[in-house]
């Protein structure tokens, strides 16, 4: 088998990769299109100590298993099923979970992978591969709306335009929140479909009362806690790795409620996608066997998504 392998922050292709062991209740999906996402890129600068085949945004066709000859998309948390949080169904905090491509799972930056039909969705013909590849980022910023109090708060600060930031922005939007997202790179702005959304490039002063920090960065932390108002909620939605420097006082001071995010509802992420709310972002794609120009393209702001596929043959 074809794909990528992670191993002490160098990639590499691949093409005699030991084929998935599909388990007892298990599909395995050919991947017709894998998204780069931050998460994979901080991997290979150390998080989890991970070692293997990345890869979760992802778009595929069941080989086998309960959704034979249907594309899929998957819950990328598989918890044991047996603990108190499992049988209560927040599976995304069980002990023991392995996550798919990220934690003690091999992913989806291969020809295939195996996945637990329980974790498997099927998708809509009519939804094409650019749009249901990006349903796990989508679900992860619908989580937003699910964990925040109702009704939501009128005007919202998303700071960090990367491709997280810009798809919580689009997803607030439709959920008729006044939006407004912090960039550094305005370039990144053009994506933005929804031309509701305020982009500004400062915050001079205290103004917002929700804030949603997709930054991944100590300075944008540092900016959403200058610009959030007393008793203001801030929803930590991306991976930090590195707070060293950051000035926690205003959580204290302000009253700041933090509310950490993650991964949110599939089966709401595709219904979202499949609504219309989003078109087909720029992309581009590589094979896996050009992972080094993907990863350079994914650096740029110009391109929205950067996606892989498995080499043809």
């Amino acid at each position: 088998m074809q794909g990528l392998w992670l191993s002490n922050g160098s990639w590499a292709f691949k093409t005699d990769l030991l084929d998935p062991v599909v388990g007892l209740d298990e599909s395995l999906v050919a991947v017709q299109a894998a998204g780069i996402c931050g998460t994979d890129l901080e991997l290979a600068r150390g998080y989890y100590d991970f070692n293997g085949i990345p890869g979760h945004e992802f778009v595929g066709r069941a080989v086998s298993g309960a959704f034979a000859g249907q594309r899929v998309v998957a819950d990328i948390n598989l918890g044991c099923g047996q603990c108190l949080r499992c049988q209560a169904g927040v599976h995304r905090h069980c002990a023991e979970r392995v996550v798919i491509g990220i934690h003690q799972r091999a992913g989806a930056f291969a020809q295939f992978l195996s996945v637990p039909n329980k974790n498997l969705l099927p998708v809509d013909e009519d939804l094409s591969d650019g749009l249901a590849v990006l349903a796990e980022p989508v679900a992860a910023a619908l989580e937003i709306i699910e964990q925040m109090p109702k009704p939501l708060p009128s005007r919202v600060l998303v700071v960090g335009a990367g491709r997280l930031g810009l798809l919580v922005s689009e997803v607030l939007a439709s959920f008729e929140c006044d939006v407004t997202i912090l960039v550094r790179s305005p370039e990144r702005a053009v994506h933005l479909q929804n031309k509701s959304i305020q982009v500004v490039t400062s915050i001079e002063s205290e103004s917002f009362g929700w804030l949603v920090d997709c930054s991944g960065s100590s300075s944008g932390l540092t900016t959403a806690l200058r610009a959030a108002t007393p008793q203001a909620t801030l929803v930590l939605k991306s991976t930090l790795t590195d707070a060293v420097g950051v000035d926690l006082s205003p959580v204290m001071v302000k009253e700041l409620t933090v509310l950490g995010s993650r991964c949110g509802p599939m089966d709401k992420a595709l219904a979202w996608l499949g609504a219309g709310h989003l078109n087909a972002p720029l992309s581009v794609c590589y094979p896996f066997s050009a992972v080094h120009s993907a990863l350079e393209a994914a650096k740029e702001p110009r391109f929205f998504k950067v996606l892989l596929e498995p080499d043809q043959r």
